[in-house]
């Protein structure tokens, strides 16, 4: 795997102790779960229809208070 050179400097950086590759393979990680879920909810609609306005604005409410609780979670650690 390539990276440009100012992207792995600033990974090295910003890495402490975790290193560089639990990083990336976190950030991989997180790619493929948005990937899964993105063709998950695809398939949804495809099969049940389009969200509704306030089906979108609730799940939009939980995932800001997931964000929230993640967030606080490690402002504790």
């Amino acid at each position: 795997m390539s990276l440009p050179e100012g992207t792995v400097r600033a990974l090295r950086d910003s890495a402490g102790g975790r290193g560089v590759s639990a990083i990336v393979a976190a950030a991989v990680e997180e790619h493929l779960r948005n990937q899964a879920t993105s063709a998950y909810l695809e398939e949804y609609e495809r099969e049940h229809g389009a969200f509704t306005p306030v089906e979108k604005q609730e799940a939009a409410d939980v995932w800001a208070r997931a964000e929230q609780r993640e967030g606080e979670w490690r402002e504790a650690v």
